[in-house]
């Protein structure tokens, strides 16, 4: 899969900063029963490895939050950490905007290859990996703290001279 940057006039997707945070984490708490804290996205922010991509409403609107996707490109791995979406904005390929972007970033920056851990329980996000060509790579056993519920390793092998280009 190619991936591109999707100008949308519909949807910003900029760098996140410490002024997201609030919606940042008021989408966290919304999403999953055991959300970061707020401590952990200021933590992300300050780390050298970590990029935040948020999206919500093109200017003039204000600058709202209505998704985020927080991930790490190290050496030649990207590593996503968290990707959610606001409840009244799911379903509208927010996710799949962030994503885009985030994979084409990291490519920028070196990526070959991409990796997450995944509930087997979200169908959404697993319909969302397999659109971009993740595979399966294993299973991490009780994975999640909250449930015990195992995570499913994906990956996603850029192809060589597999480039970025805009839409």
């Amino acid at each position: 899969m190619r991936f591109c940057a999707i100008n949308d006039p519909e949807v910003l997707i900029r760098p996140g900063g410490l002024t997201d945070i609030n919606g940042i984490w008021a989408i966290e708490k919304a999403s999953f029963p055991t959300p970061w804290s707020r401590v952990s996205f200021l933590a992300e922010l300050g780390h050298s490895l970590s990029h935040t991509l948020v999206a919500g409403p093109p200017p003039p609107q204000p600058r709202a939050v209505w998704a985020y996707l927080i991930y790490w490109v190290v050496a030649d791995e990207m590593h996503i950490l968290n990707l959610a979406v606001h409840p009244q904005h799911r379903r509208q390929g927010i996710a799949r905007r962030l994503l885009y972007a985030a994979m084409a970033h990291a490519r920028e920056l070196g990526a070959e290859v991409a990796w997450l851990e995944v509930r087997p329980s979200n169908h959404p996000a697993l319909k969302l990996y397999a659109l971009f060509g993740f595979q399966k790579m294993g299973r991490r056993p009780r994975y999640y703290d909250d449930t015990q519920e195992d995570a499913l390793l994906l990956a996603y092998y850029w192809e060589e001279g597999e480039e970025d280009s805009d839409q």
